[in-house]
């Protein structure tokens, strides 16, 4: 069940919660599910792709039209607390359907406490290189 609604309720000002919303936020991804990504990112929010690309709210939204052809997978999630902002680190395992890993991801993610619940402003991706 995913924290958000049409209404969401009053947030935990916690790291427990921050983890939560990003595990939420991968499912939407995942399910391709539009109405439970969006209240996840702030209306400024802009992602830092690991292709390069620089992608703001509505991008993100639009890219749930495309079928997903792999999973994904966080692992290594830490979170820092700054008062009303949150800062997740973490990794993103990419896998085929058979569990072969296609690629790891490096990510920042930074969230914003306004209004009684966390919402995304900004996210940085960046690929992990195999020797």
């Amino acid at each position: 069940m995913f924290t958000f609604g049409r209404n969401p309720e009053r947030q935990k000002l916690n790291e427990q919660t921050v983890l939560r919303i990003e595990h939420d936020w991968l499912k939407a991804l995942t399910e391709r599910d539009r109405a439970a990504l969006d209240p996840v990112l702030a209306d400024d929010f802009m992602n830092s792709t690991w292709k390069g690309e620089l992608l703001d709210k509505r991008q993100m939204l639009e890219g749930l039209a495309k079928p997903v052809r792999y999973c994904h997978r966080l692992d290594d999630l830490k979170v820092n607390l700054y008062q009303k902002t949150a800062i997740v680190r973490g990794i993103n395992i990419v896998t085929d359907q058979t569990g072969h890993i296609l690629t790891r991801i490096r990510f920042t993610d930074v969230f914003i406490y306004p209004d009684g619940r966390w919402q995304a402003v900004a996210a940085q991706e960046t690929e992990i290189k195999t020797r």
